[in-house]
C-alpha cells in the first residue's frame, strides 16, 4: 500500500465531497455561455453542475451582505473547500459576485486564486465590499458593527428558493 501525504489525503477528501454532490456531471439544461478563455485558474470549459448551482446561489447574496464558504457549503450539502475552489475559478465575476463570500473566521479570505491581505486580488475584493458598505479592520476581519451583514444559511437558502435558483443536493440542510 502506498502511503499518502496529508496533502494527498485532503485532495482526495475534497474530490470525494465534490463528486458526492454531482460535480462531475455537466450542466446540460440551459447551459450558460462557455467560460471565457484566459485568467489564471479560469477554466476553458462550461461550469459543472455543482459549479453552476454554486454560482446561482452566490447571485442570491445581495450587495452589502456576505456569506461564508461554510454557509454556501451547508446550503448546497457540500464542503467549504469545494466551494472555495469553484469560486476561485468563477469565470462570470462580477455577475456572479463571489467577492461576497468570506472565510468562516469572518476574514476576507481569498479572491480569484490569491490569498493574503497584500495581494492585488484580495485588495480588490476588499474595495468591492467596501463600496457595498461591508467594512473590515486593518487585519481584514469583518468589523463587529458589520456582523449583521453575514447571511445565515437559512436566509440564503430561502433567498435562493424564492428566486428559483437553487436545486439542493440530497441531504442538504436549510438551517
Amino acid at each position: 500500500m502506498v502511503k499518502q501525504s496529508p496533502r494527498q489525503r485532503r485532495a482526495k477528501a475534497v474530490t470525494s465531497a465534490v463528486r458526492s454532490v454531482g460535480a462531475t456531471k455537466r450542466n446540460t439544461a440551459a447551459a450558460p455561455p462557455a467560460a471565457p478563455a484566459g485568467g489564471a485558474g479560469k477554466p476553458k470549459r462550461p461550469p459543472t453542475d455543482f459549479e453552476q448551482r454554486l454560482y446561482d446561489l452566490c447571485k442570491c447574496i445581495p450587495a452589502g451582505r456576505v456569506a461564508t464558504y461554510g454557509i454556501m457549503a451547508q446550503v448546497l450539502g457540500s464542503a467549504p473547500r469545494a466551494c472555495g475552489q469553484a469560486l476561485r475559478r468563477n469565470p462570470y465575476a462580477p455577475t456572479v459576485p463571489c467577492h461576497r463570500v468570506i472565510a468562516a473566521s469572518l476574514e476576507l479570505g481569498g479572491f480569484s486564486g490569491s490569498w493574503g491581505m497584500e495581494t492585488a486580488n484580495v485588495k480588490r475584493k476588499r474595495s468591492m465590499l467596501a463600496e457595498e458598505g461591508v467594512q473590515f479592520d486593518a487585519a481584514g476581519r469583518l468589523l463587529p458593527s458589520a456582523a449583521g451583514a453575514v447571511m445565515p444559511a437559512s436566509e440564503l437558502a430561502a433567498a435562493a428558493a424564492k428566486a428559483g435558483m437553487l436545486r439542493l443536493a440530497a441531504g442538504a440542510t436549510r438551517s
